[in-house]
């Protein structure tokens, strides 16, 4: 389970920076720019296909949903983020070119979203090793048959085009047909499903800010600068993959178990894992600091084919900002774990409101600095909210314990 974990979230996560950098050195950096908004746009949309039921899944240990439930909602929510992205689209004044790219990454993360249902099913039967093989050989695939189109035709729309369906085929031999497909196409319990996505909602809509929140500098530097500066943005934040990656290696394997410690009852134990947790973050934070300011700058603009080397300060600060949403999404599971998804809810909304006013301005004042120091703060915030929370939560549940 660990070993497969490793290997296909490694490779899921190193993919954005392949596609990405190989986009920016076949197309040039204007496309690689291109190539990264749409990517985060079908990210941001990606949160449409979980409508945040992906951790309530997660932590649905003693199967109060069937994964029949869980999967006839996500054939919903996955539609509903395709429409969304159609609306969207309608209403920007994007060239055709781009247009067409934006799309067809939506389709692209919208095989992930619904993909991820039969992932978290695997995980929930202790089959974590048949998520990590499914994201491993679909993300191979993909990544692959890009590549190849990229590099023979020079067309980004048709390595797209081309991406979007080996995407699709992916999910078919690597989710569907290990975890069983047909028997789950007929009888839906609408009933179900209904309070299913009642009980999710605000967990959808904090999970949507959040996304927005992560991605608010790069859609900023889209709109206030150019593509080419939203190339070298997300050159330089594609280090933030190496905490979070840490930190998934500890906590999705973890996860059930945690959930089973709290719902024993096992306070002392649950803590004392949640603080060894930080405290591996922690290091690898300090070392992502340390690489960053030695190896950051050079390596960087060595693979992407850009010059990131002006831009060390905002490497850091983005090293920073991941190094405490690393943390930040512990803590978010930890709230989940203790059923306090509402005040989720009203966190995201204070800093997704904070990253409306604050965003554009810093980026128009600094630039990629800007966009750097804006996501920094973000993060530090978020951070700061999710951990008095849980600090207050489990300080109350310990002392209701004693009485």
């Amino acid at each position: 389970n660990i070993i497969w974990n490793m290997l296909g979230s490694t490779f899921y996560a190193f993919a954005t920076l392949l596609l990405t950098t190989v986009t920016g050195n076949v197309a040039g950096e204007s496309a690689g720019g291109v190539f990264s908004f749409a990517f985060a746009i079908g990210q941001q949309l990606l949160s449409v296909s979980y409508f945040g039921v992906r951790p309530y899944h997660q932590t649905d240990v003693t199967g109060q949903y069937s994964f029949r439930d869980y999967f006839h909602i996500r054939i919903v929510t996955c539609l509903i983020s395709a429409a969304a992205g159609i609306v969207y689209l309608l209403a920007s004044d994007f060239t055709a070119a781009k247009t067409a790219v934006v799309f067809l990454l939506i389709c692209f993360k919208m095989a992930d979203g619904f993909a991820d249902v039969y992932e978290i099913e695997f995980q929930r039967r202790d089959r974590l090793y048949l998520a990590g093989k499914s994201m491993f050989f679909r993300t191979l695939f993909s990544v692959a048959v890009y590549t190849a189109v990229l590099f023979l035709t020079k067309s980004l729309i048709l390595a797209c085009g081309c991406a979007v369906v080996s995407a699709a085929a992916g999910v078919v031999i690597f989710d569907m047909v290990p975890g069983g497909f047909f028997r789950y196409l007929c009888r839906p319990d609408w009933r179900k499903g209904v309070r299913l996505l009642r009980e999710c909602v605000l967990i959808f809509l904090a999970s949507f800010m959040e996304y927005y929140i992560l991605n608010a500098s790069k859609f900023a530097i889209e709109a206030h600068v150019n593509d080419s500066a939203v190339y070298c943005y997300t050159i330089i934040f594609l280090p933030n993959m190496v905490i979070n990656l840490v930190a998934g290696y500890i906590i999705r394997p973890f996860l059930t178990g945690m959930v089973v410690q709290w719902e024993r009852r096992q306070r002392r134990k649950f803590g004392m894992g949640i603080l060894k947790i930080f405290a591996i973050i922690a290091v690898f934070a300090v070392l992502a600091q340390i690489l960053g300011y030695t190896l950051g700058a050079p390596v960087l603009s060595l693979i992407s084919g850009a010059d990131v080397s002006p831009y060390r300060g905002a490497l850091l600060l983005l090293v920073a900002g991941g190094s405490l949403y690393a943390g930040e999404t512990l803590l978010y599971y930890v709230l989940v774990i203790f059923r306090k998804q509402k005040l989720l809810f009203v966190f995201y909304g204070a800093v997704f409101l904070t990253a409306l006013a604050a965003t554009g301005p810093l980026v128009k004042a600094w630039g990629i600095t800007g966009g750097a120091a804006a996501y920094f703060f973000m993060m530090a915030l978020l951070f700061l909210l999710f951990g008095g929370y849980a600090a207050i939560c489990f300080a109350a549940d310990c002392r209701s314990k004693k009485r």
